[in-house]
């Protein structure tokens, strides 16, 4: 029998159970697309020092106030400061030293003549005044040491690491997404490879998880195919346990005399109040958990996305973001009072308006996934929406 709670509870209590995400501190150039785990602040400023903006001629610019295009001043050019060198020369009145882009400032200036407004070699004419700072980068101008340069639960991009580099970060702390493992049970199942005698089916459930799993940005492990036999069902269970950090279990989970999971785990919760669903469960094992979903492949498919998702991108440190868009409903509805259900839907334009057509669903309704744009998720209160009303639709693509 089950004990059935609401879909919402069930979510509360995975993240009761499983709260711990596992961190990692890696070099930044491995962190690339994971989530920071902290707040990471710059070791440096940056730049480090007073830097030219562009080629030009580092001088001090109070000795070109009068220069102009009809009247140059001329100063004298003292060598050249090259990017990546320290400069050995100082800037005093009525001199000048050639400088490149990113070459720091030699002592004594405190401004950059661009090139284009200069002539000359070893006595430089100077056709524009410049003010103190111009086309200079002043040290710690784009960020200082301390300075916060990307917030915790952020995912790593090239440009912030970028970013981090410029700050002289070199590892940063991001969560690991977890490893899954996807275990199918049922002695009617084939493996994709086997040979499809009469009574067998094809694995749905385990390609289809596992792809589930990685569109998340986790590892997902097929774990094969476990017959309706308790000491091979437990034996499995254990050693998925030992490889990954949690597990996903499907079939198996009713009240039949084939279905053994409830058995063999000691569940948190057996039986949610939705539709499609109902024989759900949850367990944690060694600390880790376990997610028992029906075998129906259609079942399967909704609890992962609504109870099973979820969850693995909180431990991944990222929050689900699931695009809806809003229409109107071509028919009657009726839902089951009192379970949350979730009804397979088809979008179409009509009249210039959107209108969402569902989808009868029966056992076999997993091939009606490649026809459906998203799905209806009816509150368990509601018992009926009619033709016209506006309702929210919760699209499949991402």
């Amino acid at each position: 029998m089950f004990r059935v709670i609401t879909l919402q509870q069930a979510r509360g209590e995975v993240e009761r159970m499983w709260k711990t995400p596992k961190v990692k501190r890696v070099r930044i150039e491995e962190g690339l697309g994971k989530i920071l785990a902290e707040d990471v602040k710059a070791r440096v400023d940056f730049p480090p020092f007073d830097r030219a903006a562009m080629d030009g001629y580092a001088v001090r610019a109070e000795d070109t106030f009068e220069a102009d295009e009809e009247k140059a001043i001329v100063l004298r050019n003292l060598g050249l400061v090259k990017a990546g060198e320290i400069p050995h020369l100082t800037v005093h009145e009525g001199a000048c030293v050639r400088i490149e882009t990113g070459a720091p400032m030699p002592e004594g200036s405190n401004a950059v003549v661009p090139v284009e407004f200069t002539r000359g070699v070893k006595s430089v004419e100077i056709y524009r005044s410049v003010a103190v700072g111009e086309n200079v980068v002043k040290r710690g101008s784009r960020m200082k040491k301390g300075d916060k340069i990307v917030e915790k639960n952020r995912e790593l991009t090239a440009a912030m690491i970028g970013a981090l580099a410029a700050g002289g970060v070199r590892t940063v702390r991001v969560f690991l997404p977890p490893k899954v493992g996807i275990l199918s049970t049922g002695r009617e199942l084939v493996p994709l490879d086997g040979t499809l005698r009469k009574g067998k089916v094809f694995d749905v459930n385990g390609p289809m998880l596992c792809c589930a799993v990685q569109e998340l940005g986790c590892q997902g492990v097929f774990l094969g195919i476990a017959p309706d036999e308790p000491r091979i069902l437990k034996r499995k269970i254990e050693e998925g346990l030992r490889t990954c950090d949690a597990l996903i279990v499907t079939g198996g989970t009713s009240a039949g005399v084939g279905d053994l999971l409830p058995s063999s785990l000691p569940s948190v919760f057996h039986g949610l109040a939705t539709k499609p669903g109902k024989p759900t469960l949850f367990a944690m094992v060694s600390g880790k958990p376990v997610f028992g979903l029906p075998g129906n492949p259609l079942s399967a498919f909704f609890l992962f996305r609504e109870l099973v998702a979820p969850n693995l991108l909180r431990m991944s440190g990222r929050k689900m973001e699931q695009r809806t868009v809003r229409a109107r409903l071509s028919v009657d509805l009726t839902s089951e009072r009192g379970r949350q259900e979730f009804v397979l839907v088809r979008l179409r334009k009509e009249g210039g308006e959107l209108k969402v057509e569902p989808l009868r669903m029966g056992s076999d309704a997993i091939t009606l996934l490649r026809l459906a744009d998203g799905y209806l998720d009816i509150p368990l209160e509601v018992e009926r929406i009619r033709a016209g009303e506006r309702v929210v639709v919760k699209l499949l693509a991402r």
